[in-house]
């Protein structure tokens, strides 16, 4: 085939250079972005990203079930590049003065894990008993409550609530700077202003069945079951969806996006060095005037 007619064949390779699933597009909720390994709950038969880190969102504001906890979580915040998600208590944001919040419980299983950034502070809701510690400061406003409550500055407090016959003892994680700056805030506002401020989770990349999946060149993701109803492990590749892992071919998923850049660098300077042979060939056939 003369030099020429390679240009068009060649063009026609771009498009299918980047086998990128439809359903792993990336999302905007608010002002957080949604990318994978995270994705958008949505009535779809499947989407793309890591079990666990689905995403809700309602009124422009993003939301996230921790499973563990059956609780919400409203996130303010991903950081790609150092694999941190922020998030607060849902609960925080609805009391000026007692928030009534959630025991948050992490599996060693789950891709998202508490990190060397963040602290906790400790509620006692309705106890019988006055606290005779120091660092116990009494809450105002517990409007469901007709006994006392407590915040504590730590966690190693929950083994007296029922010392104190308390209703229930609740250890909310927040990060460790907002809480060394809540002598700042005033006392009304202090601990509801620090849980606001939330607190940061890490996951992680490439691990137990989505890493195998991402290592073959697919991504990670799910399919609704039409019989159930449940949700079946599924890796995207660029052949079509399975249930295990994809093909060997380097140019499928994430980890193969460099080769595809540095391929299809290759094909543009291939691209542009044939069309300068091709028109020197041109110039050197042109017929004599």
């Amino acid at each position: 085939m003369p030099p020429l007619f390679l240009l068009p064949v060649l063009l026609l390779l771009f498009p299918t250079a980047h086998g990128y699933p439809s359903m792993c597009r990336n999302a905007t909720c608010g002002e957080v972005t949604i990318a994978y390994p995270f994705w958008l709950n949505s009535s779809s038969a499947s989407s793309c990203g890591y079990p666990g880190l689905g995403l809700a969102c309602e009124n422009n504001t993003t939301l996230i079930l921790l499973a563990q906890s059956h609780d919400r979580y409203r996130v303010s915040g991903i950081d790609y590049a150092t694999r941190t998600i922020f998030l607060a208590d849902g609960e925080a944001f609805n009391s000026t003065s007692c928030p009534l919040l959630h025991n948050l419980t992490i599996d060693t299983s789950s891709p998202l894990q508490l990190t060397p950034s963040d602290s906790n502070i400790t509620f006692f809701y309705n106890c019988e008993k006055n606290a005779s510690w120091p660092s116990a400061v009494e809450l105002d406003g517990c409007a469901v409550y007709n006994k006392s409550s407590y915040v504590f500055m730590g966690d190693g407090y929950t083994g007296e609530a029922h010392e104190y016959g308390c209703e229930a003892a609740v250890v909310a994680p927040v990060l460790h700077v907002h809480k060394e700056g809540m002598g700042d805030v005033p006392p009304e506002r202090r601990y509801v202003d620090v849980l606001m401020g939330g607190f940061e989770l890490n996951y992680s990349p490439h691990s137990g069945q989505c890493g195998i999946c991402e290592r073959s060149g697919g991504w990670c993701g799910y399919q609704h079951n039409q019989t159930n109803g449940s949700l079946g492990f599924t890796c995207f590749c660029n052949g079509g969806p399975t249930t295990d892992k994809c093909g060997t071919s380097i140019l499928e998923g994430p980890l193969g996006s460099l080769h595809r850049r540095l391929i299809l660098r290759h094909k543009a300077w291939y691209v542009l060095q044939v069309g300068i042979i091709a028109d020197i060939d041109l110039r050197v056939n042109l017929p004599s005037g």
